[in-house]
């Protein structure tokens, strides 16, 4: 994607699809997101890499936040991207598990008819990249429909963050509000927040450019 292409110009950017995702294999031995932590801990360890920055968007997010609880020496900063995995009781996070495509583009851009919702996700049931997104709803669906999203254990254990971290959010998005960015960055030792006013749920998205110099900026 455009944001991967303008963080490459800097890094080398590892981007691996979690299992049961693209064409990864392993989901019928995923239970929950903590699974997802622990096969990128064997994934890290297979590479021979520890105290790497790593950047997760919505269940990455989660996930980095799990890993970097689980093996805080494999994560050297954590950048948090409209991140799920804690649920507030006053701020209502909307339905991800729909089948209507056209609201899904309403639900997670601010703009449905952004060039970049093409790039995205499909247009409809002949794109072909309509298995891939279908076994995306259903990997996500296996760690985070009940509970919705989150781990009811997760927000105890933040404090055990010690890593530099940037949290970055939409101000508009409609799937994790606001609110989780501002508990995420207020319940993590150091962790900073920044709010795009012009993104919703898909700011990397929305806004490749900025979203990646921030990013670099922070990393480097």
């Amino acid at each position: 994607m455009p944001f991967h292409e303008e963080l490459a110009k800097s890094f080398t950017v590892l981007l691996p699809a979690h299992p049961g995702f693209a064409d990864s294999k392993g989901l019928e031995d995923v239970r929950d997101v903590t699974d997802y932590a622990w096969h990128y801990v064997d994934l890290l360890a297979e590479l021979k890499l520890s105290n790497v920055p790593i950047v997760g968007f919505s269940l990455g997010g989660w996930t980095s936040l799990e890993l970097a609880i689980l093996r805080p020496n494999l994560v050297s900063k954590l950048v948090l991207v409209n991140s799920a995995g804690i649920r507030l009781p006053d701020a209502k996070m909307g339905e991800l598990f729909i089948d209507d495509l056209d609201q899904m583009r309403e639900l997670v851009f601010l703009d449905p008819n952004n060039p970049a919702a093409k790039l995205a996700m499909p247009s409809n049931l002949e794109d072909p990249r309509i298995l891939h997104w279908l076994r995306a709803r259903e990997a996500t669906a296996r760690v985070g429909w009940n509970p919705y999203l989150h781990n009811p254990r997760l927000a105890a254990h933040l404090r055990r963050i010690a890593c530099p971290t940037l949290v970055l959010w939409g101000r508009h998005d409609k799937l994790i509000p606001l609110p989780y960015g501002e508990y995420l960055a207020k319940a993590i030792a150091g962790a900073r927040l920044e709010v795009f006013d012009d993104s919703a749920h898909m700011l990397p998205f929305e806004q490749p450019a900025k979203f990646a110099a921030i990013v670099k900026a922070f990393v480097l």
